[in-house]
């Protein structure tokens, strides 16, 4: 009996020590959480190839934009502008986007990262890369997405009635109820 219990407090103490093991592991990689962005592999005018990572995009594509374009502050919504709304792919802005930085060779990549994203946003800005009518520096500037041709300047003007519907529908209900307590408040008294 006594070595029975021995042998099971030894297989529960390697199990602990097994478990504390990997929760400690875990514990020390905390930052090794996946990017919601995909890679995308670059293939450069000099046959050379390069990724950019999601750790590339958000850390440093993204704020790239986000100085270059001071008309409007992607900060809230950019993850969608190179990207899909699946985040798996690039939509048809994310694709002249990178044609225009793989029109440089490796070097450019390597050497001098923000300059070849000024670059491509400088080659694509006259573009209308989704073909609603709009150039890309329009959309930029606009805040609306390049790379989708149902959003575009304009469209998103806020209609008040649009933003507001909810209260409207609220001040008819308590308009209605105030009127039949008159209404029928009178009938009783009549």
């Amino acid at each position: 009996m006594i070595k029975r219990t021995i042998a099971v407090l030894a297989i529960f103490a390697i199990l602990l020590s097994i478990y504390a093991g990997i929760g400690a592991h875990a514990q020390e990689n905390p930052n090794k959480e996946k990017s919601p962005y995909p890679t995308i592999t670059l293939y450069f005018a000099d046959g050379k190839k390069a990724n950019i990572t999601g750790k590339i995009w958000a850390g440093t594509v993204f704020p790239i934009v986000e100085g270059i374009i001071k008309k409007y502050n992607w900060v809230p919504k950019i993850k969608y502008l190179f990207f899909d709304y699946s985040l798996k792919g690039l939509n048809p802005y994310g694709l002249d986007f990178i044609r225009a930085m793989e029109e440089k060779p490796y070097s450019e990549f390597e050497n001098n990262f923000m300059r070849l994203v000024g670059y491509a946003l400088n080659v694509t800005s006259n573009l209308d890369s989704d073909g609603d009518g709009y150039t890309n520096i329009q959309e930029l500037n606009a805040g609306t997405y390049p790379g989708d041709p149902n959003d575009y300047p304009g469209k998103n003007t806020a209609n008040p009635i649009e933003g507001n519907l909810g209260y409207i529908i609220l001040a008819i209900l308590l308009a209605s109820v105030f009127a039949l307590y008159f209404v029928f408040g009178r009938e009783k008294k009549g």
